[in-house]
Formats: structure tokens, sequence, C-alpha cells
């Protein structure tokens, strides 16, 4: 039987969801870090108290990663995850902690330790009922990116494509989650010496793009690009130079706002038509990027 302490960290646990919900993020830190206190003093005269420690320095872990906060959540979550050898938490919760774990490696440039992790994170998900397959879905094409930079090329492959089943069934094929992961095949098939199979890759990536109600004009601009950069591979210089007209055409759209998509895909279609002997062209493109970044002050 539980200890009626306990009703106290259950207390807690409801403050510091109100207070998330009112935006009162410094307070709801603070009734956290008090419910940690209180659940792990619990835990030695209590066991069943593990599991609301581990709540505990989960949610604390989450405020953290709010603000930005990735040391103290990283430790955070490395200890709920320890107490949570030791007692029964919900599956989802403990696929919710590996997960932000492993996006904390992932983006402080740890992809041995978050590979495990997202793996982990990634079966839970799958098995649990009914399967979370969106977050899977996510997880996996996270998980295929650090494959990919890590010159693992087959495993990278076989995460976008499962990432992609899954999204395509969500979602339909119109969707931007969907081009993203196009895009990212496009791109995996290009490092891996495939231009032509990237070609198609980002052609679908395009097509689907374009016919979104809401366009974004930077992933079409980004779309272009890629697609007259596996032309370019592939010896179709007249194409390529079409695309890459295309993509600034889209991209100066957002250059208020997006200046670096912009100075980089000029950059790189200035260099190629340097490859094909025609520098007054690439003059021109130069001019004209310099003309517009420079209104931008």
């Amino acid at each position: 039987m539980e200890s009626p302490q306990l009703n106290v960290v259950r207390v807690l646990f409801d403050r510091v969801a109100n207070l998330r919900r009112e935006g009162k993020h410094d307070e709801a830190i603070r009734v956290a870090t008090t419910a940690i206190d209180t659940a792990g003093r619990l835990v030695e005269s209590d066991e069943s108290a593990r599991r609301h420690l581990v709540t505990a320095l989960g949610t604390l872990a989450e405020l953290r990663l709010e603000q930005g906060d990735y040391p103290p959540a990283e430790a955070l979550l490395i200890d709920a995850l320890e107490h949570a050898s030791y007692c029964e938490v919900p599956a989802i919760q403990l696929a919710g902690m590996k997960s932000s774990l492993a996006g904390i490696y992932d983006f402080n440039a740890f992809p041995e330790s978050a590979i495990g992790l997202y793996e982990e994170a990634i079966v839970i998900f799958e098995a649990l009922d009914p399967p979370l397959e969106e977050d899977a879905a996510n997880l996996r094409n996270n998980l295929a990116m650090i494959y990919k930079d890590a010159g693992y090329f087959d495993q990278a492959e076989d995460n976008y494509i499962k990432a992609l089943e899954i999204l395509e069934r969500i979602y339909g094929r119109h969707h931007e989650d969907v081009a993203s992961i196009y895009n990212n095949l496009g791109a995996l098939y290009y490092a891996t010496g495939y231009a032509a199979q990237a070609r198609e890759m980002h052609g679908q990536a395009l097509d689907i793009r374009s016919s979104l109600d809401e366009k974004n004009e930077a992933d079409i601009g980004q779309s272009y690009s890629n697609l007259g950069t596996c032309l370019h591979e592939l010896g179709e210089a007249a194409e390529a130079q079409r695309q890459f007209d295309a993509a600034l055409k889209h991209l100066e759209h957002t250059i208020g706002h997006d200046s670096e998509m912009y100075t980089i895909v000029s950059s790189n279609y200035a260099t190629l038509l340097r490859d094909l002997k025609l520098e007054k062209k690439a003059l021109a493109v130069e001019k004209r990027s310099q003309k517009l970044l420079k209104k931008l002050g």
C-alpha cells in the first residue's frame, strides 16, 4: 500500500501541470524540484514512491529542455531511467524519456550515445496498443540522419523508407513531412553516388511541396536546387540551369527572413556555371545575389 505522504507528491504534480499551462515556467521548475526532493525521501521507506520519483525527474527534465538547458536535463533523464530500471513505469513514459535523452545526445553531437536510445524508443512506440507510429517515424528520421553522417548508408536508407511508409499511411502523399523524407532520401542517394535515384527522390519532394495549399517557398527552392545539383551530376547541364534559375526565383521571395539559403544556392549555382565555362552568367548570378543581399542591409 502506498504511503499517504504520496498524496503530497500528487498535489505537487498537479501544481506543476497548472503552472505550465499558465506559462509560469520558473515556478513550475521550483515545484518540480520540490516534488523530486519529496519523492526521493519517501523512496527510502516506501519503494512504491520510486515511480513517482521517475515522473518528477522526467517532468523537471522536460522543463529544463524547454529552456534549452541541456546538461541538467541530461543528468535528470539519466537519473530517471536509472530509477525506472527498478520499478514499473508506463511504456509510453519510458519511451518518451529515452527519446528525449537521445535527442540531447543527437543535438550535442554524441551520435553513438543517441543511436541505442533512439532504437529502444522506436521499439517501444511501435509496440504500444495502438502504436504511436508518428513518434516512431520521427525518431526513425532522426536515426537515419545519424546513420548517414556516420557512413552507415544501408541503415539510414532502411529507416528513411520505414519512416516514409508510416507517414504516407498516416497523412497521405501530399504532406510536408512526407516531402521532407523524400528530400532526405534524395540527399542520402546523392551522397552515396546514386545521382539518378537522388533525382527521383528530389522530384517527388518538389511535386509534393508544389501541390500543397500552403506553399513554403524556401522548401520549394531547396528542392529545385537539389534537382539542379543532381542533373548537373548526370550531365544534363541545360536542365540543371533551369532548376537553379527556378530555385533562386522562389528563394528571392524568402530572402528577407532566410538569406542563408539564398546565399548558398546562388553560390552553388555560380560554381556550377563556372564548371560549364559560363563565366558571364556566373558573374550575373553573383551580381544579382550581392545586390539583393545588400538591400537587406
